[in-house]
Order: structure tokens, then sequence, then C-alpha cells
């Protein structure tokens, strides 16, 4: 992608802050638009015969211990990406753009047929709803 931004065979990337930063996309592209549109997420996936034959207070323990790994891990993706957001904004290589509220509305309205479309559980259409709607994906309530 960086020799395909550098040489405009590409035209653009979608990243994480902390990609853009690490793989110095933000060297070659003049321009970095912060949509906030993303949800990255991770499932933890095991053997259902497995988990339903660890003892009731081991499947509890380990859900709390799952909980507290994830609610860390998040909070530290999002201060390293917070922190490469702002190195990518001090080397003044690439502009970064942030939508105003009309501007991702009129996105919104343009992308509403796709989200309308998408078969994803009710686990996760509610942090969808949040991302869309939302300034800040982060603030979306746990679910």
């Amino acid at each position: 992608i960086y020799q395909g931004l550098q040489t405009g065979v590409v035209d653009g990337q979608e990243n994480t802050w902390s990609n853009i930063y690490n793989q110095k996309f933000f060297e070659v592209q003049p321009y970095i638009t912060e949509t906030n549109h993303g949800l990255l997420g991770y499932m933890l996936i095991t053997n259902a015969e497995f988990w339903n034959g660890l003892p009731e207070d081991v499947r509890i323990e380990l859900q709390n211990i799952i909980k507290e790994s994830t609610a860390e891990s998040n909070r530290l993706a999002e201060e390293l990406n917070q922190k490469a957001k702002q190195e990518i904004i001090y080397s003044g290589s690439s502009e970064v753009i942030t939508l105003t509220r009309e501007e991702k509305a009129v996105w919104h309205e343009v992308m509403k047929p796709g989200w309308e479309k998408q078969e994803l559980g009710d686990n996760w259409e509610g942090k969808i709803r949040c991302c869309r709607d939302d300034e800040k994906c982060r603030r979306c309530p746990k679910k």
C-alpha cells in the first residue's frame, strides 16, 4: 500500500491510526479523513462442549478474566492509537481532516441502504448504530 500511495496507483487506504503510523502511510498520503466509522472487533471462540464441561466456578472466573483483559486491551489500543494520531499530526506530512456533523449526516444518508442490508446479530447492531450515529464510537455503551 505504501508504494501504491507513493506512486498514485492507490488513492487512499483505511486503517487504524497505529497502522497508518507504523506502516508510515502518512508519509505518502497528503490527507487523512477521520471518520470514526469503523468497528474493530475480536471474537473469542471456544468449543461449546469444552466450555460447558468446565466447572461453573471456573467458567465464571474465566469470564471475569476475559472481561477484565478485554477492557485493558481496549484501553491500551485506544491510547496507542491516540499517540499515533498525534505523531502523524506533529509530523506535518498529512493533513488530518475531521468531518463536521453536517458532513457526517450526508455520509450517513448515503450509507444508510448498505447498513440496512447488513445481517449482523443483535449484539453488534447497537454498536454499529452507535458508530454510525455518534461522533466517537468509543463512547458506545458496552453490550
